[in-house]
């Protein structure tokens, strides 16, 4: 895992700059079945100060999934 930087443009000019923890995708192997990249939120900054506590979860699924194609 590592942390990484996303931009997520929010409508109306709003930009969030998101921290999150990354997981990169795993090849299947013998014993075990391909896993998916993943990310999860740490925090979403409009003008410096976190509000991903504020967030609705379908926000936070669409700054996770966003953040898991911009790595790709």
């Amino acid at each position: 895992m590592r942390t990484i930087q996303y931009s997520h443009y929010h409508g109306e000019g709003l930009t969030l700059d998101c921290e999150l923890e990354y997981s990169p995708a795993e090849p299947e192997t013998d014993i075990d079945p391909a896993w998916p990249a993943s990310a999860v939120l740490i925090s979403a900054k409009a003008g410096g100060v976190d509000i991903s506590p504020l967030l609705s979860d379908y926000i936070v699924a669409m700054i996770e999934e966003g953040a898991v194609w911009s790595q790709s």
